[in-house]
């Protein structure tokens, strides 16, 4: 896969569909990579370019030893110098969970080159007083996990995780998948999470595109992105039956088909605002 150089670190992507086409550009979860993207492909590539980038600490990225390498910012830039080295002023940006967070901060810093918005199982906020106990249940989950990692390393922590698990398949995917991380990318990443700037009051000012907000029934998280939703009036809320958290991965047909009618619409010039369950 294609790769660049950019803050001292080599960033890796995927660049698909018609380089002449509107881009989308893929901001992956915490603990995935770009690879999470390819059930999506073939249906977004049919009408614009798609490019998957593998945030730092992740996938085939560097994951840089020092601490200081991992802030939103720095993430949010690391968007911005893939525009620049594709030579794309502007796209439209679709962030799953902590991709939704760099997605986010990329927003309101460089509300001008988007187009649109895509927001899947995520926050602005890292707390808030209306996140309700399940919220708080998975952020203290995922505490108890970066500190397995720290203590034991990512392929221990792979095999923790993948206890809970009862298809051996999918257990044996979890273990991989962790095996594969970088502590020190898990470890900078999740200081990310919990460091990040509150970025609700900047939303409503900052952020003049049309936005698409999904959120599984079941996500944990869906108590932060109804808190988000409140400062985005004019998105539109879509509420995805019987999901969890990841809704690209857990539901990659509804999520790319609704992903694609947001798009359509925008061109269109149609209304964008509204709550519908799916």
């Amino acid at each position: 896969m294609p790769q660049f150089e950019h803050d001292g670190i080599t960033l890796n992507y995927e660049d698909t569909g018609d380089p002449e086409a509107p881009a989308v550009v893929l901001l992956h979860g915490f603990t995935s990579d770009l690879r999470s993207w390819a059930p999506l492909l073939d249906d977004l590539t049919a009408d614009y370019r798609a490019v998957a980038l593998d945030l730092r600490g992740h996938g085939q990225s560097s994951a840089p030893e020092e601490p200081e390498s991992y802030t939103i910012e720095a993430l949010a830039g690391d968007v911005a110098a893939l525009l620049d080295h594709l030579e794309v002023d502007i796209c439209a940006l679709v962030g799953s969970s902590f991709g939704g967070m760099v997605t986010l901060q990329f927003a309101v810093t460089w509300p001008d080159r988007l187009a649109g918005l895509v927001l899947s199982d995520t926050s602005a906020a890292f707390e808030h007083p209306d996140y309700d106990d399940r919220y708080h249940r998975r952020e203290a989950s995922i505490a108890e996990f970066v500190n397995t990692v720290e203590r034991f390393g990512t392929a221990e922590a792979g095999k923790r995780a993948a206890r809970s698990v009862e298809d051996p398949f999918l257990a044996q995917a979890i273990r991989d998948r962790y095996s594969r991380m970088s502590r020190d990318g898990i470890l900078g990443c999740a200081r990310v999470r919990r460091e990040r700037p509150n970025l609700l009051p900047l939303l409503a000012e900052r952020i003049t595109v049309p936005v698409l907000i999904c959120i599984g029934e079941d996500d944990p998280v869906r108590s932060a992105s109804d808190v988000m939703a409140r400062e985005l009036p004019e998105a539109r809320y879509l509420t995805f039956k019987g999901t969890g958290h990841s809704i690209p991965t857990l539901q990659p047909g509804p999520f790319v088909r609704e992903v694609l009618r947001f798009f359509a619409d925008i061109e269109d010039g149609k209304p964008i605002s509204g709550r519908r369950a799916i």
